[in-house]
């Protein structure tokens, strides 16, 4: 190999042996990295029982890992909930209770409605506490709800008094999922269990059952705390108060905020295209700040493509809400898969639900489990939720 003679002043000499060093280190280190073979970032995916996970993808302090599997793409995807009520084919009415409303589909198809979703009008705008499938040309069905509206119980401008106009939002809060949850009987079923085997073994035995459960109603006032904390929250980052003043109480018309709305774009240019690039996603979990808070999975990849707009938009909220707060590390995906398997080993219980559905739910030590399955054992919607 010859190398020419360097000619010149010795700075200019040495200003050449510098510059020919520099490109013969940044060679080096392109064919390393060649060789290496270094994986492009959110690529990496981990085995799990019967699915894999991968991720993160990251826009600012909120993290999505997404649940891949096989053999959830047959068949068509039911309606969701905000399609039928656009196309005016579900009715949402009031039924005077604060926490039951009725549903009724008037298609041809099953409509789909997820835990959290929000509806808007009526005397209160109300969160739906448990995901259903309803079925087609149903008759009424009643659903369980908490209002997210706090103090209005009549007409808002020019709605319906007595039914629902839209649902284009989720709960967007961590607290307020774990209030619903809650609300369910998770923190009832051990200590029953308990009472039961005693009074099994010592039949006359008076037992004192403490302090009194707290009931589904209880739970509606941590709802509201929970929408009063967020309003506060998503204000702070805004730099402007959120909630308006057609009712200043309503997490609805604070999600409609349209400084809020400018903001949340940017997390949908970033990862609204994640379910079209993995066809094969059915779900995920998100993390905000380095903490896991929660996830959805669904029975197939159609109806997770469907909701997932939905899903981002009420993720990206709490990051938002959150984005002043103090960052840890990324959860790694075996951490991920760690809070997916510890929830759904959790002891369960069952409750029958309309449309020959059953709804399973599990507490373990670090997450609330909901799981919604259809007559022939088939699950439709699973929901984590860490605490």
């Amino acid at each position: 190999m010859y190398i020419r003679p360097l000619k010149g002043s010795p700075a200019r000499r040495e200003r050449s042996v510098s510059r020919m060093f520099r490109a013969y280190g940044v060679a080096v280190l392109l064919v390393c990295a060649v060789a290496i073979g270094l994986p492009p970032p959110a690529s990496a995916a981990v085995a799990g029982k019967d699915y894999r996970l991968s991720g993160p993808y990251t826009q600012n302090n909120l993290s999505i890992y997404l649940i891949h599997r096989e053999g959830r793409t047959d068949g068509p995807a039911p309606i969701t909930l905000a399609e039928a009520m656009r196309q005016g084919l579900v009715q949402v009415v009031e039924t005077g209770s604060v926490s039951r409303l009725k549903v009724r589909n008037l298609g041809d198809r099953e409509v789909f409605i997820q835990s959290g979703d929000i509806v808007k009008g009526g005397k209160q705008d109300r969160v739906l506490l448990t995901s259903l499938i309803i079925p087609p040309k149903s008759g009424y069905i009643p659903i369980g709800a908490f209002c997210v509206e706090q103090g209005r119980w009549a007409r808002r401008g020019l709605e319906n008094i007595w039914a629902f106009s839209m649902s284009a939002y989720r709960m967007p809060s961590r607290a307020g999922k774990i209030a619903m949850m809650k609300s369910m009987g998770y923190e009832a079923a051990p200590e029953a269990g308990r009472l039961e085997r005693l009074r099994e073994r010592w039949p006359g035995l008076r037992i004192s059952q403490g302090p009194r459960r707290r009931m589904g109603s209880d739970y509606q006032g941590d709802v509201w705390r929970s929408v009063g904390a967020m309003q506060k929250a998503l204000g702070r980052a805004m730099g402007a108060r959120v909630a308006d003043e057609r009712s200043r109480s309503s997490l609805q018309l604070s999600l409609e905020n349209k400084r809020l709305a400018s903001v949340l774009v940017d997390y949908e240019k970033a990862l609204g295209g994640l379910s079209a690039k993995h066809p094969d996603a059915v779900g995920y979990v998100f993390s905000v700040n380095g903490r896991i808070n929660s996830g959805d999975e669904f029975e197939s990849t159609g109806l997770f493509r469907k909701l997932w707009s939905r899903q981002l938009k009420a993720a990206a909220t709490e990051a938002i809400a959150e984005q002043k707060a103090h960052e840890r590390r990324q959860p790694t995906l075996a951490e991920v898969a760690a809070f997916i398997d510890s929830a759904r080993a959790a002891k369960p219980a069952s409750r029958a639900m309309p449309g020959g559905l059953n709804l399973e739910t599990r507490r373990a030590s670090g997450s609330y489990y909901m799981e919604v399955r259809r007559g022939n054992d088939r699950w439709v919607h699973r929901n984590f939720v860490a605490h």
